[in-house]
């Protein structure tokens, strides 16, 4: 009996133990860049959110912060916040998978250095916001990016007896309106784009976490090798595939890639870089080299990509997406000289795109 017990109190100790794990990781909020939003209160365990810096407009997935904390990881989400375009309050509390994060962040993840594949973990807690209250949550590392959870919040009315002084600001007339009026709130470029190629649907958000069985193939000249590649799918994760070549799977559609990779040795040895990315935009990698960011481009829900593979790709067969790159083109934005989708043997040529390839340095 005495021994039992204390196999049993063995055993709860443990569990506490494990339940109380200390990481160190931070949280932050994301935003389409075309539908912004400002938290109101909310917290991620014992990361905590308000309205004094809590408006986002980063991108599907994109942002971070470098606030971190030395904590057990949350158990918990609880968000109040305001979309700028639905002009609405949304609010919502859940339970987070914590096992699965835990997972996760103990075991980290694969990573292509050189020659070599390394750990490394995981960091970031990133919970993002779309239209009419849908939350994902993502957690990240370096060239890493995997969806833990997808929530739905509901419309709220905030009490004004619970409105601070310092709160009061939002609940002014039009404040949304004024604030949609903003550069800093969406940008000349994505206003522009907007103007162009209207809002994506509120609705696409949920649609860009359809996933499809398919893989990368890259052609590059005979004698290069390729050192590291980032993958960044339309529902918010990012692959950084460290297995050559990589394995077939069920991913999300692709919005950008960046291949980086060489050819020769020593010091003959010559570094490049090949970026795509699925838009209209001719100069979303001028930009992105200027200081800017490679987010989801705005007209990426009408693209052809993804219409290849909602209407024409059988999703419950493999599919290869086939890049073929030569440096030797003159004209940088043609050295992708080949670049469609494979099933069956049939070619899917992809014409919408924006692509760069150069020395890297």
């Amino acid at each position: 009996m005495i021994k039992k017990t204390m196999l049993l109190l063995l055993l709860a100790i443990t569990i506490n133990s494990c339940m109380e794990k200390k990481y160190e990781w931070s949280a932050s909020i994301s935003a389409p860049r075309e539908y912004p939003v400002e938290v109101y209160t909310g917290a991620a365990g014992g990361y905590f959110f308000s309205q004094m810096g809590g408006f986002s407009n980063t991108g599907w997935g994109g942002g971070g912060s470098v606030d971190f904390i030395k904590a057990p990881l949350p158990d918990r989400l609880d968000m109040t916040w305001l979309s700028y375009v639905d002009d609405k309050f949304y609010t919502g509390e859940w339970k987070l998978p914590t096992e699965k994060i835990q997972q996760l962040f103990d075991e980290g993840f694969y990573a292509k250095r050189g020659e070599e594949a390394v750990t490394v973990p995981y960091k970031y807690i990133k919970i993002g916001f779309a239209p009419k209250g849908m939350v994902v949550v993502w957690v990240a590392g370096n060239g890493r990016q995997v969806e833990v959870a997808r929530f739905q919040a509901h419309e709220t009315i905030i009490d004004p007896k619970l409105i601070s002084k310092d709160e009061k600001y939002m609940f002014e007339k039009d404040y949304t309106k004024d604030m949609l009026t903003y550069d800093s709130t969406i940008s000349k470029d994505v206003r522009e784009q907007i103007k162009e190629y209207g809002y994506p649907a509120p609705e696409v958000y949920e649609d860009y976490r359809e996933k499809y069985n398919w893989k990368p193939r890259v052609i590059l000249p005979e004698g290069s090798k390729i050192t590291s590649m980032y993958i960044k799918m339309c529902n918010g994760e990012i692959e950084n595939p460290y297995d050559r070549p990589i394995e077939l799977k069920n991913r999300a559609i692709p919005f950008s890639f960046e291949i980086f990779w060489s050819v020769g040795s020593g010091k003959q040895e010559q570094e490049f870089v090949s970026r795509i990315a699925f838009t209209h935009d001719k100069e979303y990698w001028a930009k992105y080299l200027e200081g800017g960011e490679d987010e989801i481009p705005v007209d990426f829900d009408k693209n052809q990509i993804r219409n290849f593979f909602k209407e024409d790709l059988d999703k419950n067969k493999a599919v290869e997406l086939v890049i073929k790159i030569d440096p030797n083109v003159e004209i940088k934005s043609e050295r992708v000289t080949d670049l469609y989708l494979e099933q069956d043997g049939k070619r899917y040529e992809i014409k919408e795109k924006v692509t760069r390839t150069g020395k890297y340095e």
